[in-house]
């Protein structure tokens, strides 16, 4: 299940989420399918990676301006940061393509496809507090 985003959150304003939550780094995309982390310079296949977050955007003046910020670890250096990449009918192929060669670790059956790292961790909580509950009053885990 994909959502489409309602509100006119800004980029900057998910950038600075997703910093406040430990992805600060920066990685950029490559010809081939390839993405460079700009932490250790490394450059690797797509496949490598495994996102925990992907945030789409529309542009608030024009909603054919569509990007994705996805949240990645570096397979090499473990920098923790986002990658920026256009989706859609008006992305380029290298930024299509790496999308699709990304492994999805969202977990979506706990989390919204547009979640943020924060929301994963609020999410694990919540779901740690159900199962003491459940436990307290005598359910099986």
């Amino acid at each position: 299940m994909t959502s489409t985003p309602t509100d006119n959150t800004t980029l900057a304003t998910v950038l600075a989420g997703y910093e406040s939550s430990g992805f600060d780094a920066a990685f950029s995309p490559r010809d081939a399918s390839v993405i460079e982390c700009l932490t250790c310079g490394t450059n690797l296949p797509a496949a490598q990676f495994t996102f925990a977050s992907l945030r789409r955007l529309e542009g608030a003046s024009d909603p054919d301006d569509m990007i994705a910020v996805v949240a990645i670890t570096c397979p090499t250096c473990s920098a923790r940061g986002v990658l920026v990449l256009g989706y859609g009918p008006m992305a380029s192929a290298q930024d299509s393509d790496i999308l699709v060669a990304l492994h999805d670790g969202r977990g979506e059956d706990t989390l919204e496809p547009d979640a943020s790292p924060s929301d994963a961790q609020e999410a694990t909580a919540k779901s740690a507090q159900m199962a003491a509950a459940d436990i307290a009053n005598g359910e099986k885990p």
